[in-house]
């Protein structure tokens, strides 16, 4: 829903997810903002910053069930979950979810729509790495502010949307868990539901008469959203995530890497050699033992 402005001068956007019985909904409300030095209401919003976020977590009840008629029901509860757990196909919002779960092979469909292309469907037989956004947490960009809650729920949203520059706002949900052995949930496969919505605001309108002169802002607009209902189908092939994470700070030495550069490169010393053999500058026992050990310790000269 949106984005729209409230009485207040904010900016709302809302976004939604629904799986079985419930659903997950998140609003982000910008408000008006100034540079820092510039006095506020002097001159027309720089930007629209981050104020308030509402995340809701939603069941629809059973209206026909006698043993409930006649009393209230609350919202969602662990103590209700834990009681009754939720059938396959529900959602369970109190579960821990490790954040290497979001990390897998994901297929399914995907629904975008743009003020030029309109609605378009599309059949995802693996996520890119790009569109996987779900497993970077903390967003593209440092400008990015993000949260990530019990139950498997994602969200991201700029912390500042200027003139010019749509911001990106996604809800990522993994209503369910991929199920274990020997249980109800045995068989099932983890679920994974995002959405993501592209807003421009402070679109500046120019007077007819003046060329220079802003007489106010259009509406904020929708620019573009996606949807995407995503099953996990395997997991993720190559090096894992803590060998990525190595590689990133350098080379990475496996053992047999190491072991064929210990061979390759180490030198080879004849017994009975003297120091008038020698090109390079004597070196004691100690360090030709640790140069033999690993050519890397001769970098230390």
């Amino acid at each position: 829903v949106g984005p729209s402005l409230v009485k207040s001068g904010a900016m709302s956007t809302e976004l939604a997810l629904r799986h079985g019985n419930g659903r997950v909904r998140v609003t982000f409300q910008h408000a008006p903002v100034w540079e820092r030095g510039v006095e506020p209401g002097s001159c027309p919003p720089q930007g629209l910053k981050l104020f308030r976020t509402v995340v809701s977590k939603e069941r629809l009840r059973d209206s026909n069930d006698e043993a409930i008629e006649g009393t209230i029901q609350g919202p969602p509860s662990a103590n209700e979950e834990k009681d009754s757990p939720p059938l396959p196909g529900n959602p369970r919002f109190f579960r821990p979810v490790p954040p290497f779960d979001w990390h897998a092979k994901w297929a399914g469909t995907s629904w975008t729509w743009g003020p030029q292309t309109g609605d378009r469907g599309w059949a995802v037989e693996e996520l890119e790495d790009a569109d996987a956004w779900h497993g970077r947490p903390t967003g593209d960009t440092s400008g990015v502010w993000s949260l990530r809650l019990p139950g498997g729920v994602l969200i991201q949203c700029p912390r500042v949307i200027v003139s010019g520059m749509p911001g990106i706002c996604r809800l990522a949900w993994m209503p369910e868990s991929e199920g274990k052995e020997g249980t109800v949930e045995d068989g099932n496969k983890a679920k994974l539901l995002r959405v993501e919505a592209s807003v421009s605001a402070l679109e500046p309108i120019i007077s007819d008469d003046d060329d220079d002169m802003m007489v106010g802002f259009y509406p904020p607009i929708l620019s573009s959203l996606r949807t995407d209902m995503m099953e996990k189908v395997g997991e993720l092939e190559g090096a894992t995530l803590q060998e990525r994470e190595q590689a990133a700070d350098g080379y990475v030495f496996s053992q047999n890497e190491e072991a064929e550069t210990k061979e390759a490169t180490s030198p080879k010393m004849d017994v009975g050699s003297t120091s008038s053999q020698r090109t390079s500058a004597p070196i004691d026992e100690k360090l030709e033992q640790k140069i033999a050990e690993d050519p890397r310790n001769a970098l230390d000269f």
